[in-house]
């Protein structure tokens, strides 16, 4: 990885704890500047402001939180499953992705004029991308009948939680995908 982009990388690692840990009123360039031992003016080379630093975090969130529908839709039993693995393959080998959890779950409770901000988070509400692959699911007879919204919602909190303890404690066991698989799954094959 070239200087620039390590430089970057280290930026936004560093402004990721800081968002998480005081939130975006409460982190200051000042802080980040510090904790990566750097000038503003380099700081500025990289980011023109906070709100740049944090519009590029939520840009990542997004991208990491985006739901291919259409393959999901194919087999939305196994799709979830890979899914969640996938999830917890992450959370166990890079601290950058549970807090990316954190990180995204708080923005959606922060109030920032940040227009474009607001946009990208609208695109990665998890739940509302998981609802029409639990409905395709119960409609196959793979997963329980009910309320879709309130399944994602239970669900994804789950998930949302089991991210939350491991940014917090790194050394928290992961529970077995097929755990959570019981909330949906009419029956379980795993």
């Amino acid at each position: 990885m070239e200087k620039g982009k390590e430089r970057k990388t280290q930026l936004l690692n560093i402004a990721l704890d800081e968002f998480i840990s005081k939130g975006f009123y409460g982190t200051t360039t000042r802080e980040i500047c510090r904790k990566a031992n750097i000038s503003s003016s380099l700081l500025f080379y990289y980011f023109p402001n906070k709100e740049s630093i944090y519009l590029e975090l939520i840009k990542i969130g997004v991208e990491k939180m985006y739901v291919n529908t259409t393959e999901a839709m194919k087999s939305p039993k196994e799709y979830l499953f890979q899914l969640l693995h996938s999830i917890f393959e992450q959370l166990e080998s890079n601290p950058f992705f549970g807090k990316m959890f954190v990180f995204m779950d708080d923005a959606h409770y922060t109030n920032i004029d940040i227009p474009e901000v607001q946009t990208l988070l609208e695109k990665a509400d998890i739940v509302k991308q998981w609802i029409p692959i639990i409905q395709k699911g119960q409609e196959m007879n793979s997963f329980h009948k009910g309320n879709p919204h309130a399944m994602c919602v239970a669900l994804f909190g789950a998930v949302k939680g089991i991210a939350q303890e491991k940014v917090r404690i790194p050394h928290t066991p992961l529970p077995d995908v097929g755990w959570l698989m019981k909330l949906v799954e009419v029956e379980n094959e795993r």
